[in-house]
């Protein structure tokens, strides 16, 4: 099976843009500079139209949760290490092991190397965020709230602060790495050799009650598993693939490609939305900065749980950065949120625009009945982006 739409996260994200893209894009334009503060799934930036890695065309995204940077930096500089550590089976066991080694791992400091290394990333910790995302219900992975860790003998014990405890995602066919068409036909199912006492590397002649020391088998051209039958001059078709499936290393290697020159950064959002920083060259002869902010909705005016996002509380803080650029003719800005809960930039002439899809094949359950959330989604366009109401037709398609 091939995969289609390389374009996505390997790994679920809540509250991705992926179906807002094409308004989004409609607005910025191909501007000469795209920062994407909260980065998240990266789904605007993957579905970018404009031919990717231009010279004097940048792109700059960031977040704020180290774990997620660490996955998408392994990502772009490591994509076999990083789709080997995702691609596992689904294991109960597995899932709590590694949810406790991110939860230590973080704990130690080892993010800190993110911000004091620009190329320094973990490929092993980043693959197994992905895969336990893929396998996570719900919201809080990760999140360091739990009461579950490991004893010091390495035996999981509750009692102190760790991680959350609970069954991988089965409600489906999978999804992010785990998803159903990553899937390749593997190994034929039959029961192992039993008829006699052993053969090849099994056989009874090749047990010993110790280990003796010789020399290696020499005498012909090779025998059990190094029989010569057993070679091949490359790879051929085989019943079988490694662990790590072939499609998620294609998948990561793509995103490897696409990321080739968009700069990841960890910490606060407005750390990449300084002058000096959006404003580049190509900017300020003339070009611009196009932001686009996706904050963590407000728990209370997006009616959702608390703690779905590592870093939660930023949403005032992303409109108030808003307004003051927004008269800036460089940067063309949009924002992200639910309905009403950005009112105060409309009356400093932003434009808002709803962007949902209807229908329950593209929107699931959330978009049937009275209290569907997808329905209250709403982007807000600042004075300066391409689209006004003179153009509001470019728009009629993705309302």
């Amino acid at each position: 099976m091939t995969l289609q739409h390389l374009d996505k996260a390997p790994f679920p994200y809540f509250g991705g843009k992926r179906k807002a893209a094409s308004v989004i894009w409609r607005a910025l334009g191909d501007v000469e500079h795209y920062v994407e503060p909260f980065a998240g799934s990266l789904a605007v930036l993957l579905c970018r139209p404009h031919l990717a890695n231009r010279p004097h065309h940048s792109e700059t995204v960031n977040d704020a949760d180290g774990l997620l940077c660490n996955a998408w930096r392994s990502i772009q500089l490591h994509p076999d290490e990083t789709a080997e550590a995702a691609s596992n089976p689904v294991s109960e066991a597995d899932l709590h092991a590694r949810h406790i080694a991110l939860g230590r791992w973080r704990a130690e400091h080892e993010l800190e190397h993110l911000m004091g290394d620009p190329l320094w990333c973990d490929p092993v910790m980043g693959g197994w965020w992905i895969w336990g995302l893929s396998c996570w219900i719900g919201g809080g992975w990760c999140s360091g709230t739990g009461p579950w860790s490991a004893d010091e003998e390495g035996r999981i014990c509750k009692g102190k602060p760790g991680v959350s405890r609970k069954r991988p995602h089965l409600a489906d066919n999978g999804t992010g790495v785990n998803r159903a068409d990553a899937r390749e036909p593997g190994v034929s199912r039959q029961l192992p050799h039993l008829a006699d006492n052993g053969q090849g590397v099994n056989h009874a002649g090749a047990r010993e009650t110790g280990v003796s020391r010789q020399l290696p088998h020499l005498a012909d051209n090779g025998r059990g598993v190094n029989h010569a039958d057993a070679r091949e001059p490359g790879v051929g078709e085989i019943e079988y693939h490694p662990v790590t499936m072939p499609e998620v290393r294609r998948w990561f290697g793509w995103l490897s490609a696409r990321l080739r020159h968009v700069r990841v950064l960890h910490g606060d959002f407005r750390r990449c939305l300084t002058g000096g920083a959006s404003l580049n060259l190509s900017v300020r002869q003339g070009g611009h900065c196009g932001v686009f902010l996706d904050p963590p909705y407000s728990v209370t005016g997006a009616g959702r749980d608390d703690g779905l996002y590592t870093v939660e509380g930023t949403s005032d803080a992303a409109r108030e950065w808003c307004l003051e650029h927004g008269e800036d003719p460089r940067y063309r800005i949009v924002l992200a949120g639910f309905e009403g809960e950005h009112d105060a930039i409309v009356a400093a002439g932003w434009r808002e625009v709803e962007w949902f899809t209807a229908g329950f094949l593209t929107g699931g359950m959330g978009n049937i009945g009275q209290g569907g959330q997808q329905k209250r989604e709403r982007l807000w366009l600042s004075p300066h982006c391409l689209v006004d109401s003179r153009q509001a037709s470019l728009f009629e398609e993705d309302e």
